[in-house]
C-alpha cells in the first residue's frame, strides 16, 4: 500500500467487513461512552462525529444536544453507516454521511465541536486529519479525540498471540503505536494548529464474565479476522484452545482487564 489513497481505500474494506459484528465488542463502547461523557455540549449546540462507525458516540450527543440541537456522523465505511443508521431511526437531530476524515463535505466553522473516538491512528495522515476538523470547528471551539494507552485489556491479547502464532498466524490489531503517549498526542495536535492543549490517560476497568465474552471480543474485531483463513472445523479447535489458554483466569468468576483510554483535546483559536 503505497499511497494514501490504497491505504484509505483498505480501511474501508475492512471496516465494511467488521461492520455487522463491530458492536458486539463491548470494550469500543465502553470507551466511545467515556469520550462522549468527556465532550462538553448543550442542548441547541452542533457536533461532527468523525470515523463515528455504528454511531455510538453520535448517539449519546444527540442525546445532549436535544431535538434543537444537530449531530452528524461521518465515515468512509458505508456498512458501518448503513448500522449506525438503523440504530438512530426516529432521531431527527442526528445525521450520516459518507466521508473521508482529511476533506468532509462542511464548510468551514460548522460545528461547535468535532469528535473522533479511537480512529484518528487509521488515518494516514493524522496531522491532516486534525487540521481538516480545526477547519470545520468554530473559533473558541473543541477537537476532542482519543486512542487508548499501553497495556490495552491487560495479558488477554499476548494470549491471543501465542495462540495464532502456533499455527503460524499473527492476529490483527489496529495501529495504536501511532499515538502510544499523552506526549504523542499533545505533539500531534499542536502540529496541526491547536491551542488549549489538554491530554488525559484514564485506565477503565473492562470486566469480561467468561472466556466465551473474550472470544466474542475475539471473534467480531480485528483480532480475529485471521480465522477466515481456517476452515470452520479448524476455527472450532483455535477457540476451544484458545478458551482452555484463559480459562484459569476465571477461575474465581468474571475477568477485569485495564482499558486505557488517552482523550486529548484542542481549542481553535482564531
Amino acid at each position: 500500500m503505497d499511497t494514501l489513497g490504497e491505504r484509505e481505500r483498505h480501511n474501508q474494506r475492512q471496516f465494511d467487513g467488521l461492520a455487522a459484528s463491530y458492536d458486539r465488542m463491548g470494550f469500543l463502547a465502553l470507551t466511545a461512552q467515556f469520550l462522549a461523557g468527556a465532550v462538553k455540549v448543550q442542548p441547541g449546540d452542533a457536533v461532527l462525529d468523525v470515523m463515528t462507525g455504528t454511531g455510538h458516540v453520535a448517539l449519546a450527543l444527540a442525546g445532549a444536544v436535544g431535538p434543537s440541537g444537530r449531530v452528524v456522523g461521518a465515515d468512509l465505511s458505508a456498512g458501518m453507516l448503513e448500522v449506525a443508521r438503523a440504530k438512530a431511526a426516529g432521531l431527527e437531530q442526528l445525521s450520516f454521511v459518507q466521508g473521508d476524515a482529511c476533506s468532509l463535505p462542511f464548510a468551514d466553522a460548522s460545528f461547535g465541536a468535532v469528535v473522533c473516538a479511537s480512529g484518528l491512528f487509521f488515518v494516514p495522515d493524522m496531522v491532516a486529519a486534525l487540521r481538516e476538523w480545526r477547519r470545520l470547528v468554530r473559533p473558541g471551539g473543541e477537537v476532542v479525540f482519543s486512542s487508548f494507552g499501553p497495556g490495552l485489556m491487560g495479558d488477554l491479547p499476548g494470549r491471543w498471540r501465542e495462540r495464532l502464532g502456533q499455527y503460524g498466524v499473527t492476529p490483527g490489531s489496529p495501529p495504536l503505536g501511532r499515538i502510544p503517549t499523552p506526549e504523542a498526542a499533545q505533539e500531534l495536535l499542536q502540529s496541526a494548529g491547536f491551542a488549549q492543549i489538554r491530554v488525559s490517560l484514564s485506565a477503565l476497568p473492562y470486566t469480561l464474565a467468561s472466556p466465551q465474552a473474550r472470544w466474542a471480543d475475539i471473534e467480531a474485531g480485528l483480532e480475529g479476522q485471521p480465522l477466515a483463513t481456517f476452515t470452520p472445523s479448524q476455527q472450532a479447535r483455535i477457540q476451544a484452545e484458545h478458551r482452555a489458554d484463559i480459562a484459569p483466569l476465571f477461575a474465581s468468576g468474571p475477568y477485569t482487564v485495564p482499558v486505557p483510554v488517552l482523550v486529548a483535546r484542542g481549542v481553535r483559536g482564531d
